[in-house]
């Protein structure tokens, strides 16, 4: 009888210590999951516009100084193509696109392929009425991505599709666009 009662006292003094065991351990379960937090929208977006780097890396801060600035550009752009003004419109224009852009054959090539048949591209003017202006006209603009930390585009984000409307190229700390060559 002592040795059956000395069994029971032991199996209880083990099992009260395997369940106090056990109950400290779901005590930290909670605290370890509400130590994780979900990932906000800025650090996912951020994450987004970031993937496609290679061996370069760009900052939040940078990041969210880098968006806010090109939004502000086209916020100006959108301004400007509202009122048709091509003066102003030159100004956020990188130099290598307006010199590619102002060349005839280039201006040619895109005639041919414009939507509107019979339109004839004869200069950057025209390619900002004809070209520039009828594909980003009302278009807003969600995100950025980095191509590089000098090379951004501009996007429209769509369920899963990505619309780029703009293409971004920083030239001595400004952003200006780059315009797309054939």
């Amino acid at each position: 009888m002592k040795k059956i009662f000395t069994l029971i006292l032991t199996m209880t003094v083990l099992s009260f210590g395997f369940v106090s065991c056990v109950s400290n351990d779901t005590e930290k379960k909670p605290e370890t999951v509400q130590t994780r937090q979900k990932k906000s929208d800025a650090e996912l977006e951020y994450e987004r516009a970031t993937k496609d780097l290679k061996g370069e890396v760009v900052s939040m801060d940078t990041f969210e100084k880098d968006k806010k600035e090109i939004l502000a550009k086209i916020s100006e752009l959108n301004v400007i193509m509202k009122s048709k003004d091509y003066k102003s419109w030159t100004g956020y224009i990188e130099p290598s696109s307006i010199n590619y852009w102002s060349q005839k054959k280039n201006l040619s090539s895109a005639s041919k392929q414009l939507p509107v048949k019979g339109i004839q591209l004869k200069t950057l003017e025209d390619y900002f009425n004809y070209v520039f202006i009828p594909s980003r006209v009302g278009r807003n603009i969600d995100e950025i991505r980095y191509i590089s930390s000098t090379s951004i585009k501009a996007v429209q984000v769509r369920d899963d599709d990505v619309i780029i409307f703009y293409n971004f190229k920083k030239i001595k700390g400004e952003w200006f666009v780059e315009l797309p060559v054939l």
